[in-house]
C-alpha cells in the first residue's frame, strides 16, 4: 500500500492512496468466512453453505464491504498519523477498483494554523458613554405608552389619538390598489410613517368619510412607496384617546418597583448598560476588522457552508425539516460567515495565547444574571447547568468574551485569570 499526502493549499490536504489486490485478499477471505458462518441457504444448514455458493451469491457485496472498510480504515489511520483533522466531509475523487486493487484521492479541508500578531496594542478602546435625563424621560414615556389603554371619545380626532377606520379606496401614483381582506386600520396620529395620512385624519369624527391626498416621504420605511402620491378614501369608525396608567402603588407593584424614583433609576441603569454594550461591541468589531487586515488567513469552505446552513435552520425544531443553502444564499451570506469564523478563531487564539480562563466567580455572576432575568433559583439553575454539561459551554462563552475585552484594552479580568 502506498499513501501520499500533499498540502495543496492552506485549507486543503490531498491524500492519494493505492491499495494492491494482495492487501485486499486477507480481509476478503475473512469476510467470506464470516458470511459462511452466518448465512443459511435453502438446502444447507447455517454454517454449511459451500464457499463457491457464498461467492456466487454474495461475492460482489462482500468485495464492496471490504473495499469500504479498507478505505475508511486507511484514511482514518493516515489522517491520525499526519495529525490532520478534516472539517466537513471528505471528497473522494478518481476512484478505481480493478484487478490490480483500488486507488483513490481524498480531499480533506482543514483549519489553517494561524499566528495572530499585533492584537495586544491596537489602539482601539471602548469610549465612555453617558445617559442624559431626556433619554431616561423618553424611555419612561415609552413605557407609559406601552401600559396605556385607549378609550372611546366623542369628539374630533387630535394628535395623540387613535383613529380607527376602514379603507374604501386606495390609489398610489394613479394606480388603484387591491384592498386587503381585512380593511380596518388603526392610526396613532403623530406617530405614523406617513405624516400626510395623519394630517388628513386630524379633526375627523366617528362616522365621517374622508378623502386624503398626500405624498409619501422620500425616506419611507417601505421603499415601494417612497416619494409616491397617494389618494385614500376611508370611513372613520372610532376615535380613541390614549389614557396613561394611574401612577399608584398597585401599578408600581405590577411592574416590580416600589415607586417612580426606582422606576426611573432602573430605566437609567438599563440605558447605561445598553449604551456600554453597544460601545463595546462597536470597538470589538473595529478591533477584529483591524486584526483580520493585519493577519490574513483562509477559511475552509466547509466551515462557511456549515455556518450558513446553521443560520438558515436555527429555528427548525426537527432536523428532517432542515434545508440546504441555495447557491444565492451561499453567495449572499458567505462574506459575513467568513468574517464570523475569522472572528471566532482570532478570539480563540487570543484566549489561548494569553491563558485567559474565567474564574468561578465570573461563572457564578453570569449564572446569577440569568437566574435574575428568568426568575429562577440560582442554586437550581447552577445544578442544572452542571448536570447537563452546559456549564462548560458557558465557560467557553465567557472565555471568548474575555478575549474580546482583552483586544480593546479591558484587561483586569483577563490578567487575574492567568
Amino acid at each position: 500500500m502506498s499513501v501520499e499526502i500533499k498540502e495543496t493549499s492552506a485549507t486543503q490536504r490531498t491524500i492519494t492512496v493505492t491499495i494492491p489486490k494482495a492487501d485486499l485478499d486477507a480481509p476478503f477471505e475473512k469476510k467470506v468466512a464470516q458470511y459462511k458462518k452466518e448465512v443459511a441457504l435453502k438446502g444447507f444448514r447455517k454454517g454449511q453453505v459451500p464457499k463457491n455458493m457464498i461467492l456466487k451469491q454474495f461475492g460482489n457485496s462482500i468485495h464492496h464491504e471490504v473495499v469500504d472498510e479498507m478505505v475508511n480504515k486507511t484514511l482514518s489511520e493516515e489522517l491520525k498519523k499526519a495529525e490532520i483533522m478534516p472539517v466537513g466531509q471528505m471528497k473522494i475523487e478518481d476512484f478505481k477498483d480493478d484487478e490490480n486493487g483500488i486507488s483513490f484521492t481524498a480531499i480533506a479541508e482543514v483549519d489553517p494554523k494561524i499566528d495572530i500578531k499585533g492584537y495586544a496594542d491596537l489602539g482601539i478602546t471602548v469610549p465612555a458613554t453617558a445617559v442624559h435625563e431626556e433619554e431616561v424621560q423618553a424611555e419612561y414615556n415609552r413605557l407609559l405608552q406601552m401600559w396605556s389603554k385607549d378609550e372611546h371619545v366623542d369628539r374630533a380626532a387630535a394628535k395623540g389619538d387613535v383613529v380607527v377606520g376602514n379603507y374604501i379606496e386606495v390609489v398610489i401614483d394613479g394606480e388603484k390598489q387591491e384592498l386587503p381582506e381585512n380593511r380596518e386600520f388603526r392610526s396613532l396620529l403623530g406617530e405614523s410613517a406617513s405624516p400626510g395620512f395623519d394630517e388628513g385624519l386630524t379633526g375627523a369624527k366617528a362616522g365621517d368619510t374622508k378623502e386624503i391626498n398626500f405624498k409619501y416621504p422620500d425616506d419611507h420605511k417601505d421603499d415601494r412607496y417612497r416619494g409616491k402620491t397617494a389618494q385614500f378614501k376611508v370611513e372613520v369608525t372610532d376615535v380613541r384617546a390614549i389614557v396613561p396608567p394611574t401612577m399608584d402603588e398597585e401599578f408600581f407593584k405590577q411592574i416590580g418597583v416600589k415607586d417612580e424614583a426606582e422606576l426611573k433609576a432602573n430605566l437609567s441603569e438599563s440605558l447605561v448598560n445598553q449604551k456600554e454594550a453597544a460601545a463595546k461591541d462597536k470597538a470589538v468589531n473595529e478591533a477584529i476588522d483591524k486584526i483580520i487586515e493585519m493577519n490574513p488567513f483562509d477559511v475552509p469552505q466547509a466551515r462557511v457552508y456549515d455556518l450558513i446552513r446553521w443560520s438558515i435552520n436555527r429555528n427548525v425544531q426537527d432536523e428532517k425539516d432542515a434545508v440546504e443553502p441555495t447557491e444565492e444564499q451561499l453567495k449572499t451570506l458567505s462574506p459575513e460567515a467568513v468574517r464570523e469564523i475569522k472572528k471566532h478563531r482570532i478570539l480563540e487564539f487570543v484566549a489561548t495565547a494569553e491563558k485567559i480562563r474565567p474564574t468561578q466567580a465570573a461563572v457564578d455572576a453570569r449564572l446569577q444574571q440569568m437566574a435574575d432575568a428568568y426568575h429562577i433559583d440560582f442554586e437550581s439553575l447552577k445544578g442544572h447547568f452542571r448536570q447537563s454539561g452546559k456549564i462548560n459551554q458557558l465557560r467557553d462563552e465567557l472565555r471568548v468574551q474575555m478575549a474580546a475585552d482583552f483586544i480593546v484594552g479591558i484587561r483586569p479580568a483577563a490578567e487575574e485569570a492567568k
